[in-house]
C-alpha cells in the first residue's frame, strides 16, 4: 500500500511516499461515534539485498513472487522496521484515490494463508527481539521506543 512511511530522523511525521506492507489494522469508535483506524506497516524496498543470508525479519521477493503480489519488480520486506500510524490521508496519500473503481493505494495482496507468517515474525521481533525492532510512527503505546 502507498504509505508516507516515516523516516528515522523524524519518526512521528509522515515521510515521502513509499510502498509498505500492511501487517494489521485496528479500529476504535470514538466518543462522538466516529471510527478511527490505525495500522502497523512494514518497510519495503526495491533495493537488492546483497548479503548472502537474511536476518530474522527480512524477506526477499523475486520478480515472479513480486508480480504475483501486484508489484512491478523484486523487493525486500524488512519486518525489523515497523511503523504504527493512523489510517489518514496524511499517512496514506492515495487512500481516497480509486482508479477504475478499486485502489485506495492498495497495490497487491498476500494470500491469506501467508499473512500469519509475517505477522508472527513481527510479533516475535517486537516481544522477544525488541533490540532489533525499529519502531516508527506516532502510535506506539507508551510512546516511541
Amino acid at each position: 500500500m502507498w504509505c508516507s512511511f516515516p523516516q528515522r530522523e523524524n519518526p512521528a511525521v509522515p515521510g515521502p511516499g513509499h510502498v509498505a506492507y500492511t501487517l494489521a489494522v485496528s479500529g476504535v469508535t470514538t466518543a462522538s461515534g466516529s471510527q478511527e483506524f490505525s495500522t502497523l506497516v512494514a518497510y519495503t524496498t526495491s533495493r537488492p539485498w546483497t548479503s548472502p543470508t537474511c536476518p530474522l525479519g527480512v524477506f526477499l521477493f523475486d520478480a515472479q513472487a513480486a508480480a504475483s503480489l501486484g508489484q512491478a519488480r523484486a523487493f525486500v520486506m524488512d519486518l525489523r522496521r515497523l511503523a504504527a500510524v493512523p489510517v489518514t490521508v496524511d499517512w496514506f496519500p492515495r487512500l481516497d484515490h480509486r482508479p477504475g473503481g478499486g485502489g485506495g493505494g492498495v497495490l497487491g495482496h498476500l494470500a491469506k494463508s501467508q499473512q500469519p507468517q509475517y505477522l508472527q515474525v513481527a510479533e516475535t521481533l517486537l516481544t522477544r527481539r525488541s533490540e532489533i525492532a525499529e519502531r516508527l510512527g506516532p502510535l506506539w503505546p507508551g510512546g516511541r521506543r
